[in-house]
């Protein structure tokens, strides 16, 4: 989003001259100095193998996208966000031709989806397509929850989140060693910091226009920066409010920083 504020989309702008139509002003760029900082936790910059090796499998998206349908009926009120896919039922339409529709989206070919940007290739490529701005503040939080095993290979923490255990321990195997450190969801080398961009270690002054890599968390899970493990007992309610304290007193800091330029 940032990237497109600031630069746009040279791909919108020359298809909308070719094709003529409107264009929205988020693919013009020119709207640099509109955010201060950015801020990630347990984010997967370089990808996951969690997504090559499962999560874009044709059956998960399948599963995925067929639950988004049932849901984008008239009557629901939950709303997934994929209208522009079609899986929205419109108002006078009945549901047998809104599932017609739905079976002959684009949709289920496409690479322009979640599934395929969490893959290693998939953030490679959104990674090729962005910038540092030298103007905002940039930190990074990692967390991990798994050990070593016989044979170098990493298993998930007995108190990761439990739907989580299986994809840490599918992480805790990849063929590169270094990516099998693991949050449960995210391995640590890939929630540092993008691969092909600036980053530094964090310390208590922020610095602008490179990623600042704050410590390792050990025993975090993927869900701890959120708090939404509620049999966790390693997280204390007082931890979890501390660190979120921090981000926001981090936040105004960033906010201080970038606005004296």
């Amino acid at each position: 989003l940032e990237e497109l504020l600031r630069n746009g989309s040279p791909e919108e702008v020359a298809y909308q001259k070719e094709h003529g139509g409107d264009i929205s002003p988020l693919f013009k760029g020119g709207h640099d100095n509109m955010v201060s900082s950015i801020t990630t936790l347990g984010t997967p910059h370089n990808g996951t193998h969690a997504s090559d090796l499962a999560g874009n499998e044709p059956i998960v998206r399948q599963l995925v996208f067929d639950v988004a349908k049932q849901f984008g009926n008239k009557d629901s009120r939950v709303d997934f966000g994929l209208a522009h896919w079609g899986l929205k039922q419109q108002p006078n339409e009945s549901y047998a031709d809104y599932v017609k529709r739905v079976q002959n989206s684009k949709l289920w070919k496409s690479k322009d989806n979640g599934f395929n940007d969490l893959t290693r290739d998939g953030a490679t490529d959104l990674n090729r397509k962005t910038t540092v701005n030298p103007n905002i503040v940039y930190k990074t939080y990692t967390g991990e929850a798994t050990h070593a095993s016989i044979g170098g290979k990493q298993k998930s923490d007995y108190n990761m989140f439990f739907p989580f255990t299986a994809t840490g321990n599918l992480i805790g195997k990849a063929t590169e060693k270094e990516w099998r450190e693991n949050d449960g969801l995210v391995s640590v080398i890939s929630s540092q910091h993008p691969f092909n961009e600036a980053f530094t270690p964090a310390t208590d002054k922020n610095q602008k226009g490179v990623w600042q890599v704050t410590p390792t968390r050990h025993d975090w899970d993927h869900v701890d920066f959120v708090g939404q493990d509620s049999t966790d007992t390693k997280r204390t309610r007082a931890e979890l409010q501390q660190f979120w304290h921090q981000l926001a007193d981090d936040l105004v800091q960033s906010e201080s920083l970038t606005s004296s330029k």
